[in-house]
């Protein structure tokens, strides 16, 4: 049985009407004009422009499972439950791909939506499994609760402190007036030798807000590039899908 093309008067392009179906519920692209009904052209030629040009899967499907992930770190099978729950399936590694795709575009999209960073910083250290293999991650949150830097070392030294300090002023352009550490004997000459007019602070009560921010990171296995480790408020803005899309 054959499926004539419609709305081209005097031709019958003669495509199988099982191929036809296929391409109308995404399971394989079309090859050609022939296997595009004449209705989906123009949404098929507005694609085209978009990031999500050449996945099968509509835009605010995958924009939306990646702002998931970014967002609120679920693990791929949550990701995949979630969707099926909406009537939407999609094997974890689909998913995968969209994160390892569109993870740098939402970066960029997310970056106007934070705040300037500010002069009270919270610093702290933790342990974690980097694409097989152990570092201390370094980071910092400001007032804001969003990331400032991070920096992945071998060691849990002052040399390492103080290299993260100077790096994160370096890429931020903005000195700290208040630090808020823990009492690793590290903290107290980086500090007086990067930022010596910061106030130094210590203490658990003062430290809560960097220690549950980097819950997530403890004992997990990140193998994906170390930008991942950074927090963007941004994700919380519905826009960024739209401006990836874009």
């Amino acid at each position: 049985m054959l499926w004539p093309d419609e709305g081209i008067e005097g031709e019958q392009h003669a495509v199988p009407t099982m191929r036809r179906r296929a391409v109308r519920q995404g399971r394989v692209r079309p090859r050609g004009p022939a296997d595009v009904p004449v209705r989906g052209v123009r949404a098929a030629a507005e694609r085209s422009t978009s990031a999500f040009c050449g996945y099968r899967f509509p835009d605010d499907i995958i924009a939306l499972a990646v702002r998931w992930y970014l967002r609120f770190r679920l693990p791929y099978a949550d990701l995949v439950e979630l969707l099926a729950e909406r009537g939407v399936h999609v094997d974890p590694s689909s998913v995968f791909d969209w994160v390892q795709r569109f993870t740098p575009l939402y970066k960029d999209a997310a970056r106007s939506h934070r705040h300037c960073v500010g002069t009270r910083w919270a610093v702290d250290e933790t342990y974690i499994r980097l694409a097989g293999r152990w570092v201390y991650a370094y980071r910092a949150i400001d007032e804001h609760g969003q990331v400032i830097d991070v920096y992945l070392s071998d060691t849990r030294d002052t040399a390492a402190a103080t290299a993260f300090f100077e790096q994160a002023i370096a890429r931020t352009d903005m000195r700290p007036h208040r630090v808020t550490t823990d009492k690793a004997p590290a903290y107290p000459p980086t500090l007086r030798a990067v930022v010596p007019e910061a106030e130094h602070i210590t203490g658990k009560m003062e430290q809560q807000g960097i220690e549950r921010d980097q819950q997530h990171l403890r004992d997990a296995e990140i193998a994906t590039h170390p930008a991942a480790l950074q927090r963007h408020r941004g994700y919380r803005r519905t826009t960024c899908p739209a401006r990836v899309a874009a």
